[in-house]
């Protein structure tokens, strides 16, 4: 994906031709924040309220399971962000959403987007084109991740994010694949 996008009007547009009205549109709705790492932007409990598209940076969301902290998800530039069934069913969020490192985030409530919706049909197919896009990306990765060693997990996930380990600590990363940091380092020592 095109990691030059600064906005959600041109995110939209590269997956769905948009007209000059609907991206002032869209522009008009969003926020755009600069943020320092650490930056928690959804706490548990608390209703996902905003989409955001990284723009420059890293993000993670994460729970918590027996008192440790597990990684569900990192996401990096030209990426949408959200707790997504919080967001999507307007209910408290299990996990929590924080910036891994200083970010630039453009974002839109989730009333605009609605509105956004329900005024412009192009909207709607990029709706529908995204959810179709994220549920495929999920079923893909997760249905070939629970069948594959370590090694395996570790490898596909570079091959989607080659440069990830160069800028999320790798507790994170362990986290995410299922793994201890001690694997993680055996794998990353074979390389």
């Amino acid at each position: 994906m095109n990691t030059t996008i600064n906005s959600l009007s041109q995110f939209v547009n590269s997956k769905v031709q948009i007209n000059q009205g609907l991206a002032d549109a869209i522009d008009q709705a969003c926020r755009v924040e600069e943020l320092p790492k650490g930056t928690l932007l959804l706490k548990e409990g608390q209703v996902a309220h905003r989409l955001f598209l990284m723009i420059q940076g890293t993000a993670r969301t994460f729970y918590y399971y027996d008192g440790k902290e597990v990684t569900s998800w990192i996401y990096r530039e030209a990426q949408l962000l959200t707790a997504w069934g919080s967001f999507l069913s307007r209910t408290p969020s299990h996990e929590q959403l924080e910036l891994l490192e200083d970010a630039t985030l453009c974002s839109i409530a989730y009333p605009e987007l609605q509105q956004l919706y329900a005024q412009y049909p192009r909207m709607q197919t990029f709706g529908r084109i995204t959810a179709e896009e994220q549920l495929a990306y999920i079923d893909n990765f997760y249905k070939g991740f629970l069948f594959m060693s370590a090694k395996e997990k570790y490898d596909l996930l570079l091959s989607a994010f080659p440069d990830l380990t160069q800028r999320v600590n790798l507790g994170h990363i362990a986290s995410l694949l299922g793994i201890s940091q001690e694997t993680l380092s055996r794998i990353r020592s074979k390389k």
